[in-house]
């Protein structure tokens, strides 16, 4: 059925954690360190992640046992039994304290039973919750070297665990690694190095993992502890609907409620302390900021309440108020809704066309099956159709209206519609960039290894060792690295503000690494891209003086310029055309820094224009200048004396926009001449006999011009129709003289 229960379970956790300090917690491990300083760490980051990713509402409690101090509830009801377990840490939200007292817990030399330590637990978890919502857990960390005398009370435990609905989580220090395939086992006791253990942490640990299969419960050992303490690590939020109402289809209406699938994570801010309020032993030491207004009257200022100020906004050199009310006045007002408008191709939606987050679109599980059933038939209906439905989408009243893609999503789990917002067409950017150089253009034995090195890296269908497909990049296991770091600098800075910055967590970094197993297997093809790409190391030129052009004429341009070879090059050359008696150009100096056409030499303009390549949008510009610059010639023309230059100049744009494969701008600036000209019927002559017709496209594969199309636009003008109006009359040369006496 297409509807599921809208809230999550509980959002807030009551966690009782109990951790044995026993004298076997004390025993060295292969690699040097204690098994205490193991657990310690374990729970350091369980207290870390809670402190940083909980909820607000979590609490937790922390009970040591093996302790040389008995201090609990349970015994001090029942003094011949619970002995020496310590109750350090009370219910309460995870906080610095914490992480304080554990780093003064060190293993000690008695002995406490496990069993009593968990029967402890229970009873300030049942005690502290009550009838509260919260979900309960209990984390043990033992190496199970202690006593455990009250097997008897075995099964009673597991039973009030279920009753209460405690989830029990036992991390064990150097337990046995579990291995579901035994065609393994053989190699991993190759691969682990033997453990010192006893008979009694052995058979303890047997106990200990069958009440936790009892009971629902896990055991983590290794780095299944480190895996499951960073599930931890992210933050439960609870979950508020946006929109609960009507999915209207026509004169269908399905009810609907809405949640949050994605969101953006920014990093925390900071808030600023008083150093002076904290010395000064003040309770309230947050730095609140005031903004205050003040209007200047001649020499005198005057501060402006908050009921008389208004907003402004610039227009021109003016600015002008603009108050709530013409704000009210002017804001679109609309129903909550959403309005299903069409049912479109699957394949018609770009994926790169979705904005801003994800909302998860379920029927309401309160208005019954019949809903749930209809919602469940639109679901299937576009998912055996491969149909989206493209819909109007307001979250609250008067809020803005949104454009959104409906999305089918089955599994076994639920079923669903997923909302991604769509671009309106101001949204929408449309990019050009510029084609290969021929150079640069790749070939095809490169195509191929790039081709096979991304299929092989295929991120969906990743295979092991023994063949077994898995999903390389799960994206719920996916953390954070930048706000990983910056809780782990925190949590260190906390204890101690000179303490160094340390590498990122392993557990972390591991998933900023590729997969180790998919690398290994496209080995072949990761060679073969090396080969067919050669990279070569590029000398960074030095950058070179600049020069005013003039410097290069001075008679001591040689001494000024002898330790560049490329600038005494041009030096000389312009001497010698100087020394020659030609004109020498400044757009032959500056070439390169053309960034207009002038009227002086056009056709020069555009083609440094057209060579550069540091602006992209170069181009673009310089065709519609020349463009402009051939209706000025024609339109200011002395009879037709400036008609051979535009010619000219339309002859190197139809040029330059071949090559650059600019069709569109060169035909659409044809279609405006060609309007506004054909009545000049020299210049258009002139036009006809050079044969300057739209780019077909022969000449550049966008063109929307055929090239009989482009034939046809001038062939009309060649032979002129017998009953065509007469062109008008146009200036001679000579007209501007006879009207001088």
């Amino acid at each position: 059925v297409g509807f599921v229960q809208g809230l999550p379970e509980m959002s807030k956790e009551a966690i009782c954690v109990i951790l044995d300090v026993g004298k076997s917690m004390a025993t060295e491990r292969d690699d040097g360190t204690t098994r205490m300083e193991l657990a310690k760490r374990y729970v350091q980051m369980l207290v870390q992640a809670k402190l940083l990713f909980g909820a607000k509402q979590d609490e937790l409690c922390m009970i040591l046992f093996g302790t040389a101090v008995t201090e609990n509830k349970l015994n001090e009801e029942h003094p011949d039994h619970y002995k020496h377990i310590q109750h350090v840490h009370v219910f309460k939200r995870p906080d610095l304290d914490v992480l304080e007292t554990l780093a003064a817990v060190e293993a000690e030399y008695a002995e406490g039973d496990v069993l009593d330590a968990l029967f402890v637990g229970l009873e300030l978890i049942v005690s502290r919750v009550r009838h509260l919502k919260f979900r309960k857990r209990i984390f043990l960390i033992t190496d199970g070297g202690g006593p455990l005398e009250g097997k008897a009370h075995l099964e009673v435990l597991a039973n009030e665990l279920k009753h209460e609905d405690v989830r029990l989580n036992i991390i064990g220090i150097d337990f046995e690694e579990q291995d579901s395939d035994d065609e393994d086992e053989d190699e991993e006791e190759e691969k682990q190095p033997e453990r010192k253990r006893t008979e009694k942490e052995i058979e303890n640990e047997k106990l200990l993992r069958k009440l936790a299969e009892d009971t629902g419960g896990q055991v983590f050992v290794g780095s299944q502890a480190i895996d499951a303490l960073n599930f931890i690590r992210k933050r439960s939020v609870k979950q508020v609907h946006k929109y609960k109402g009507p999915l209207k289809i026509g004169d269908l209406e399905i009810d609907v409620i809405t949640y949050g699938k994605t969101a953006v994570q920014n990093m925390p801010s900071l808030k600023k302390t008083s150093q002076p309020a904290e010395e000064g032993g003040s309770l309230d030491t947050g730095v609140k900021m005031e903004r205050t207004y003040w209007n200047k009257l001649g020499e005198e200022e005057e501060e402006v309440d908050r009921e008389h100020r208004t907003k402004a906004y610039p227009y021109g050199k003016q600015l002008v108020p603009f108050s709530k009310a013409d704000e009210e006045l002017l804001k679109y007002t609309c129903e909550a809704a959403l309005t299903i408008l069409a049912f479109v191709p699957k394949e018609s939606i770009r994926r790169y066309w979705c904005l801003s987050t994800v909302d998860c679109v379920v029927a309401q599980a309160e208005k019954g099956l019949r809903n749930g059933l209809k919602f469940s038939a639109l679901i299937h209906a576009l998912k055996e159709e491969n149909l989206f439905a493209v819909a109007r989408y307001i979250k609250k009243r008067n809020q803005k209206v949104a454009f959104v893609v409906l999305t089918p999503e089955t599994n076994e789990e639920f079923e669903c519609l997923y909302i991604n917002q769509l671009p309106f067409s101001e949204d929408y950017r449309d990019y050009t960039f510029g084609s290969f150089e021929e150079k640069h253009k790749p070939k095809m034995e490169q195509r191929v290894a790039m081709r096979s090195l991304v299929r092989k890296m295929d991120l969906t269908r990743c295979e092991d060792e023994d063949g077994y497909e898995y999903e390389g990049l799960v994206m719920e296991d996916i953390q954070n690295p930048t706000l990983q770091r910056f809780y782990q600098i925190v949590e260190k800075r906390a204890f101690d503000p000179e303490a160094e910055i340390e590498k990122l967590d392993p557990s972390v970094a591991k998933s900023l690494c590729p997969d180790e197993q998919l690398l290994k297997r496209a080995k072949g093809e990761i060679k073969a891209v090396v080969s067919a790409f050669p990279l070569q190391v590029v000398e960074k030129a030095a950058k070179k003086k600049k020069r005013h052009w003039r410097e290069y004429l001075d008679d001591d341009v040689d001494a000024k310029v002898a330790d560049d070879d490329d600038d005494m090059a041009k030096a000389k050359k312009l001497k010698s055309v100087a020394a020659a008696g030609e004109d020498v150009k400044l757009d032959k100096i500056v070439a390169d820094e053309v960034d207009n056409i002038s009227s002086a030499d056009p056709v020069s303009d555009l083609r440094a224009m057209a060579s550069r390549k540091d602006d992209p949008k170069i181009i673009t510009r310089a065709i519609s200048q020349m463009l402009e610059m051939i209706q000025n010639l024609v339109q200011n023309s002395y009879g037709t004396s400036d008609y051979p230059k535009a010619i000219e100049c339309l002859k190197a744009l139809r040029d330059v926009c071949v090559t650059n494969d600019e069709s569109d701008d060169f035909n659409t600036g044809m279609e405006l001449l060609a309007k506004s000209f054909k009545s000049r019927k020299s210049f258009w002559d002139m036009v006809v006999a050079e044969n300057l017709r739209p780019i077909d496209d022969t000449e550049c594969a966008g063109s929307k011009y055929t090239k009989t199309q482009a034939d046809e636009f001038l062939a009309a003008d060649k032979e002129e129709p017998a009953d065509s109006a007469p062109a008008e009359p146009e200036p001679e040369d000579d007209d501007i003289f006879d009207s001088m006496e």
